[in-house]
C-alpha cells in the first residue's frame, strides 16, 4: 500500500511521457538541489518536532500524567532511513505527480485540502485500526494539516519532492518512535491547523510562496 503512489505515478507518466519521464520522475526524489535557500531546511527537519513537543507541553499543562521523556537516540538512525524510503513511496505520487495540476487548476491552498483529505482518506483504513473515532477524526484533520504545511513547503523550495520526502519522514518520526508519552492527534490536529493558518496568512492561500509582510 505505501508504494502504490510511486507505482500509480509511475505507470501514468510512462504512458504520458515514456521511460525518459518516469526516470526524470524518479530523480526527483533526490533533488535537493532545487533547495537554493538553505534556511528552508530548517522547517523541513524541525517543524514537527516543534509540534511534538508542544503537543508535550499541552499534555502537560492539561494535567496528563506522562510517566517521563524517553529520546530513542541508538534506534534513530534505523527510524529515518526506513522512514524515508517509505516516504518515497508515497511523496514520488503525492508531490512528484499529482500536486503540480492540482495547483494549477485549484491554487495553493485548495490543491492542499484536496490531496490532503485523499491522503488521509488512503490512511483511514490503517488510522481505524485499533484507535477510537476520535482518534482518527483528529489524525485526518492533522494529515490534511501537515499536507497544506506540504504545500508550502514546496512551493518555497524549488517545487523539491526531496523536500516533502524529508517532511513526509519527519512526521513519521513524530508519531511512531516511543518517546514515553502517548501521540494524541487531537492535539496535534490543533496545533498544525494554527500552523497552518498562519501560513495562509503570512503567504496568501494562492500560491503560500509570496511573503506578503517583508
Amino acid at each position: 500500500m505505501v508504494f502504490n503512489p510511486f507505482i500509480a505515478a509511475s505507470i501514468l507518466t510512462c504512458r504520458k511521457a515514456g521511460s525518459d519521464g518516469v526516470r526524470l520522475l524518479w530523480k526527483r526524489s533526490f533533488d535537493y538541489k532545487r533547495i537554493r535557500r538553505k534556511i528552508w531546511y530548517i522547517p523541513l527537519l524541525l517543524l514537527i518536532p516543534a509540534a511534538t513537543t508542544l503537543q508535550y507541553g499541552l499534555m502537560r499543562l492539561m494535567g496528563v500524567s506522562i510517566p517521563g521523556l524517553q529520546f530513542p537516540l541508538l534506534m534513530m538512525p534505523v527510524y529515518f532511513p526506513v522512514f524515508f524510503i517509505l516516504a518515497i513511496g508515497e511523496e514520488v505520487g503525492w508531490s512528484g505527480y499529482a500536486l503540480d495540476p492540482l495547483q494549477d487548476r485549484w491554487g495553493a491552498l485548495p490543491a492542499g485540502i484536496i490531496l490532503g483529505t485523499v491522503w488521509a482518506l488512503w490512511h483511514l483504513v490503517p488510522y481505524s485500526l485499533a484507535n477510537p473515532p476520535l482518534w482518527v477524526a483528529g489524525q485526518c484533520v492533522a494529515t490534511v494539516m501537515a499536507r497544506i504545511l506540504m504545500v508550502w513547503l514546496y512551493n518555497n523550495t524549488g517545487k523539491s519532492v526531496f523536500g516533502m520526502i524529508l517532511f513526509h519522514a519527519m512526521i513519521n518520526m513524530g508519531s511512531v518512535p516511543d518517546y514515553g508519552f502517548p501521540y494524541d492527534p487531537v492535539l496535534v490536529s490543533v496545533i498544525l491547523t494554527v500552523m497552518a493558518a498562519v501560513v495562509v496568512f503570512l503567504w496568501g492561500p494562492g500560491t503560500l510562496a509570496r511573503y506578503r509582510y517583508g
